[in-house]
C-alpha cells in the first residue's frame, strides 16, 4: 500500500445470507487528508462499505487503513473513528458521562476534542433531553475521540438544520487541514455540495462514477 493512501480497498464483495451481494467487487483508494463523499440511493452499498472499512462487517477481498490490514482485533481500529447512521446512547447519562465512557474505551482520557465552542450543549445535559440533531453531534464528538486518522461518517447531517450542517462542515474542513481523512456517506449529493474533494457514486453495490470536485 502506498504511503500516500489512507484507505485501500480491493475487490470488496459483501453478501448477507443468500441474498444478492450488497457490494460487488468494489475497488477504492483514498488519499490521506482528503474528504470523499460516498453518494447513492438507499441500498446502493454506501453504509455497508463504511462498515467494512470500519471492520464491523465481514467481507471478501482486502482492505488496509494507513497500511494496516482490516482484520478482527487488528491494529487498524485505533486509527478509525466511525459514526453510524443510527445513533443509540444511554438516555440517563449526561454528555460528559457519555464522552468520558467512550474516552476510556479508546484510551483518550483527558483529550481535548477538536470542536468549536457551542458545538455541543452543556456537559451536564442528559442525553435523553437532546434533539435528534444534538445527539448526532454528540455521536460525532465520540467518533473523534482518540484523534483518528480516518473518520467514517454515515449520513452525519441527516437530523441537522442548515446551521447545524454548516457547523459540521466547518469541523470537517478543520480536521482535513490537520491531516484527517474523511469518508462521508449521504443519499443526497446536494447535502455535500462544496464539502468533498471527490465524489464516489454507488449503485447496486458497484461504483458507477468517481469524480474530483
Amino acid at each position: 500500500m502506498s504511503e500516500r493512501l489512507a484507505v485501500s480497498a480491493k475487490n470488496i464483495t459483501k453478501r448477507y445470507g443468500r441474498r444478492a451481494p450488497t457490494l460487488v467487487g468494489v475497488d477504492l483508494e483514498v488519499e490521506k487528508a482528503t474528504i470523499v463523499a460516498l453518494a447513492g440511493s438507499n441500498g446502493s452499498g454506501k453504509s455497508t462499505l463504511l462498515r467494512c472499512i470500519a471492520g464491523l462487517a465481514r467481507f471478501e477481498g482486502s482492505i488496509e487503513v494507513c497500511g494496516h490490514p482490516v482484520v478482527r482485533n487488528g491494529d487498524f481500529r485505533r486509527l478509525v473513528g466511525y459514526l453510524p447512521q443510527a445513533v443509540t446512547l444511554p438516555p440517563h447519562a449526561t454528555i460528559a458521562e457519555s464522552v468520558s465512557f467512550f474516552a476510556h474505551l479508546r484510551g483518550a482520557v483527558g483529550e481535548k476534542l477538536p470542536l468549536p465552542e457551542g458545538f455541543l450543549p452543556k456537559w451536564g445535559t442528559k442525553v435523553g433531553t437532546l434533539s435528534g440533531g444534538q445527539r448526532q453531534r454528540l455521536a460525532m464528538a465520540i467518533a473523534l475521540l482518540g484523534d483518528p486518522e480516518v473518520l467514517l461518517l454515515d449520513e452525519p447531517v441527516s437530523n441537522l438544520d442548515a446551521t447545524g450542517r454548516q457547523a459540521v462542515w466547518e469541523v470537517l474542513r478543520g480536521l482535513k487541514e490537520s491531516g484527517t481523512t474523511i469518508l462521508i456517506a449521504s443519499p443526497s449529493p446536494a447535502d455535500l455540495a462544496g464539502v468533498g474533494d471527490r465524489t464516489v457514486v454507488l449503485h447496486d453495490g458497484q461504483i458507477i462514477d468517481d469524480r474530483v470536485e
